[in-house]
């Protein structure tokens, strides 16, 4: 590639052959995969030239240099002052040799590498879509745009290189998917080709748009609209993923340019610019800040998901412009806007989620690598006592197979993700972390740690220390007290760990690698608690009541070893939980807890003994404990909203989950649990609005389940039917999502057969989950037999129905659902007196007036005084 005159990135060079030709080389100028660059003087015209020496391989080299030698026939044809020109091409015995102008400047990466105004953007983007104009004129296509092949001369002039060359030297043989390797890392061509080149179209003007509108991209906001560690990810983010838009990252770029570059990286290509032409028009009507002319299929590429107005308006016409705002430009000096994207700073409240490395080698180094992320994430996690930080767990980012950092923000509402990735060879430990921004995908921090391979312990503590650093955090010393003091013993609990973490976890292969490791150190208390953890999962698996004898066996020994540990206790209550000897097991949740109160699975797990023990006020007790402790996390609120919500006080549970969802704006089960309760209370608009909300950031079974709902009270039946479907989508359908539909089908004209359908197969679920429970000891077994009694009784199936509420109202008379559901029962058993008496209960426990007066189903009631003076209407 031609290099700035003068500069020495490459270093003076020792050809073999100092004439070629006519050209006598002076100096090496860079070498790739399929040749080389030359600096050379032309001997008979007394001119520096750059010579391009090609080097055709494999058995197919032939077909590559006819393919060369007729792209740079092609090419030496464009005669544009924009375009590095081609002025021989030399066909050698065993090479080819294009002599091409010798441009003295740098390229676009490097000029990006300073501030760049908005004027400057424009001038050279003017420069670069007239020079591409130029050559789709001649029916030639670049095919490898991207900003190394993007020049600037000291004079600001653009100069394109590598017209049709380097992407038909890769294509020839129509085997490789990019100028560069894709079995490593990716940093060339890939994050420039359109989506119809990734998967084998042939390219046309419209690849090379595709193309330059990321360089445009890249130049606006400083970072690549699309980018991955591998060629495959790459080709993911091509193909699937909407970049943020130029104006959110960089509001002085105004919207008009946004939209435009948007309309370029359409993934459709019938929905960018056809032609140059009509790119440099609305170029030039952006830089006016009008919007750009838009093609007849291009609305769905313009990136503004919030802003449908503005879409609807660039549909209306293809050359009918308004003009609106560009923006405000921050103005430095003399009236210049000056913009260089600095790194997004920390956000005051952190919620952070620590993901699996996208590659990590083979079967064990993979292991090692979870298992070292899951011991920095948990000592991570220990920071969370302090104020403004927390810190999703490991196995939930494991177990929710989060893939980006996006994905981090719309499923655990994470604001920032660390990327690892993780490296181990012969002689070292590599660890690289990216810090980012999840909203917009913006990089805050990146940083690379590499550690001697016999010096584990320092490889774990550099990696912690560094991911605390970029955070904002000062690390502890007692953060990462590991327990172990063998580097063998080490790498087997790593591993350990590491497989109980996978994405497919083998219980079996850990409890083999955390035998090994208490073999060779039998005193570390917590390689045994591994050992308790990966037997307790292998029962979970199995239900092979040795396995889960044996995990209490082993957990009892790692709390002899190590009492003053947290491990042993947590995983000694767990087995005891498990075998339902809940007093022993809260024994040994608390004083798990006391040695580390910043574990949310044995504060969780705290209360939920105490909920088996039947001590429902000392539950919420635990979860009020847990709020004071640590006020800033979400998650104790959401089980303490879900503890009102069981017990029917709705408006506590509503101000609970307001609480979470303000600890967690982005997380989507926040808004689509405080939806749901909205419903309970009444308040149906806003209801609506918080679960649309829920389903724009993540689209979920339980958040279109509750808007159905919220449509049913609404009297929207058709409206209800279609998102109780929609939630088919997501996750196996419950029987309470089945009882709603058939609720919904009911009150729709000729729609009866299809609801008997539906409370037949709630029925069926219904009864499973009663028999999967009673195995389990799960939680609220007793509305599901409240529930099926309604269903029972709506189908004249009286005897079951009476036994099913009977069941119920055994396990909890007091419960106002359950009260609710033995209303409903009676009414339809024909014995009204006894309904009106459990309505009147349930609401005196506080069930929702504002549900009994909105919903369809008490249409009957509404003539019985009694239910009139209880609703107040």
């Amino acid at each position: 590639m031609p290099q700035r005159s003068g500069g020495d990135s490459a270093g003076a060079a020792s050809p073999q052959d100092p004439l070629l030709g006519r050209y006598r080389i002076e100096k090496l100028l860079g070498r790739g995969g399929m040749g080389e660059v030359l600096l050379a003087r032309d001997t008979l015209l007394d001119r520096r030239v750059a010579l391009k020496r090609l080097l055709p391989s494999g058995a197919d080299r032939g077909e590559q240099r006819a393919a060369i030698l007729k792209e740079a026939r092609r090419a030496s044809q464009i005669s544009d002052r924009r375009i590095a020109a081609i002025h021989d091409v030399l066909d050698l015995e065993d090479q080819v040799v294009l002599v091409m102008e010798y441009v003295d400047g740098m390229t676009l990466r490097e000029r990006m590498s300073a501030p760049m105004s908005l004027d400057t953007f424009y001038d050279l983007a003017v420069q670069f879509v007239q020079g591409i104009a130029a050559a789709h004129a001649q029916g030639v296509i670049h095919r490898d745009l991207k900003p190394e092949n993007l020049m600037v001369t000291l004079e600001g002039e653009v100069k394109i290189l590598d017209f049709g060359i380097a992407r038909r030297i890769a294509t020839a043989g129509a085997t490789s998917a990019s100028t560069e390797s894709v079995t490593g890392g990716i940093s060339g061509t890939p994050q420039y080709m359109a989506p119809e080149v990734h998967l084998g179209a042939p390219a046309d003007e419209r690849a090379d748009i595709f193309a330059i509108g990321a360089v445009f991209y890249e130049m606006l906001t400083a970072r690549r609209p699309f980018e991955g560690p591998t060629y495959g990810a790459v080709l993911d983010q091509v193909l699937h993923a909407t970049p943020a838009p130029v104006a959110e990252l960089n509001p002085a770029a105004g919207r008009a340019l946004s939209d435009l570059v948007a309309i370029m990286m359409a993934k459709n290509p019938d929905e960018r610019f056809a032609t140059c032409a009509e790119l440099m028009e609305s170029l030039t009507l952006a830089r006016r800040g009008s919007t750009p002319s838009v093609p007849p299929a291009a609305g769905s590429a313009i990136l503004q998901p919030r802003d449908a107005a503005r879409a609807a308006l660039a549909r209306t016409s293809r050359r009918g412009l308004a003009a609106v705002a560009a923006g405000v430009a921050l103005v430095i000096g003399a009236g210049v806007a000056w913009w260089k994207l600095a790194p997004p700073a920390l956000p005051r409240d952190k919620n952070v989620a620590l993901l699996a490395p996208a590659r990590s080698g083979d079967g064990e180094t993979a292991r090692f690598a979870l298992g070292a992320l899951d011991l920095v994430s948990a000592s991570l996690r220990k920071h969370s006592d302090e104020p403004g930080f927390q810190m999703a767990s490991f196995s939930e980012v494991m177990g929710e197979k989060l893939g980006s950092a996006s994905e981090a923000r719309k499923i655990l509402g994470a604001n920032l993700a660390l990327v690892p990735a993780i490296e181990q060879t012969a002689d070292a430990y590599r660890a690289r972390l990216d810090l980012i921004e999840t909203r917009r995908g913006r990089r805050i921090a990146s940083r690379t740690i590499q550690v001697p391979a016999a010096q584990p312990f320092t490889f774990l503590e550099r990696t912690y220390q560094a991911a605390a650093e970029m955070l904002g955090l000062r690390p502890r010393r007692a953060a990462l007290d590991i327990g172990i003091h063998g580097a063998g013993t080490l790498r087997f609990y790593l591993r350990g760990l590491g497989g109980m973490r996978a994405a497919v976890p083998d219980a079996r292969a850990a409890i083999a690698d955390f035998e090994t490791g208490c073999r060779m150190e039998p005193e570390a208390a917590v390689v045994r608690a591994g050992l308790a953890g990966a037997q307790l999962s292998a029962y979970q698996t199995s239900k092979d009541s040795t396995l889960l004898a044996q995990a209490e066996t082993t957990a009892r020994e790692a709390v002899r070893l190590g009492a003053a540990r947290p491990e042993p206790h947590h995983l000694l209550a767990a087995a005891l939980e498990t075998e339902k000897k809940y007093q022993e097991a809260f024994e040994e949740y608390r004083r798990a807890h006391e040695l580390d109160p910043t574990d949310d699975d044995v504060s969780l797990r705290i209360a939920r003994v105490d909920f088996h023990l039947g001590h429902p006020e000392r539950e919420r007790a635990d979860y009020l404990a847990s709020i004071a402790e640590r006020p800033h996390c979400w998650k104790p609120y959401w089980w303490l909203a879900t503890w009102y919500f069981r017990q029917g006080d709705i408006e506590k549970s509503v101000t609970a989950f307001r609480e979470m969802v303000r600890r967690a704006p982005d997380y989507s089960a926040g808004y689509s649990n405080l939806g749901g309760v909205l419903v309970q209370r009444g308040d149906y608009a806003q209801a609506i609005d918080t679960l649309k909300r829920a389903i724009e950031l993540r689209p979920t079974n339980g958040a279109f389940a509750n808007l159905g709902t919220a449509y049913f009270n609404s009297r929207h039946f058709q409206e209800a039917v279609d998102a109780y479907n929609q939630s088919f989508q997501f996750g196996e359908a419950s029987y309470v999502l089945w009882l709603n539909l058939g609720d919904a089908y009911s009150w729709l004209a000729g729609r009866k057969a299809d609801a008997a359908q539906a409370y037949a197969q709630a029925i069926r679920l219904g009864r499973d989950q009663i028999t999967v429970r009673s195995k389990t000891g799960g939680a609220a077994e007793f509305m599901i037999p409240a529930d099926l009694a309604t269903l029972f009784a709506r189908l004249g199936q009286t005897d079951s129905a009476r036994i099913y509420i009977a069941r119920a109202v055994s396990a909890d008379s007091t419960n106002p659902r359950v009260g609710y559901c033995a209303a409903l029962t009676y009414w339809q058993l024909g014995e009204k007196a006894r309904a009106m008496a459990w309505l009147a209960r349930s609401v005196h426990e506080g069930y929702p007036i504002a549900w009994l007066r909105d919903s369809p189903i008490f249409a009957d009631w509404r003539a019985v005084p009694e239910f009139r003076a209880l609703v107040g209407s």
